[in-house]
């Protein structure tokens, strides 16, 4: 009988797992740059059309939870 950490299913979770884990700090580190962009960001000299954006972007940062946006922060600056 094989061991389980030999068992194709397990072998296919972990590959998942880690491909989750991968795309999890891929995105910590955009919403760390863009938390950074929203701190920088002078809204007075964008153009008209980019505010919008810039509220969205500054909203969904605002939205994270404070432990995620330390993440994300934290991510950014490894880098």
């Amino acid at each position: 009988m094989s061991s389980s950490k030999d068992h194709p299913a397990v072998q296919m979770l972990r590959s998942e797992i880690e491909l989750m884990m991968a795309d999890r700090e891929a995105l910590l580190r955009v919403a760390g740059a863009a938390a950074k962009f929203v701190e920088k960001v002078n809204i007075t000299k964008l153009p008209v059309s980019a505010i919008p954006l810039a509220e969205a972007v500054a909203s969904s940062v605002n939205d994270l939870p404070e432990e995620t946006l330390k993440d994300a922060l934290a991510a950014i600056k490894k880098r």
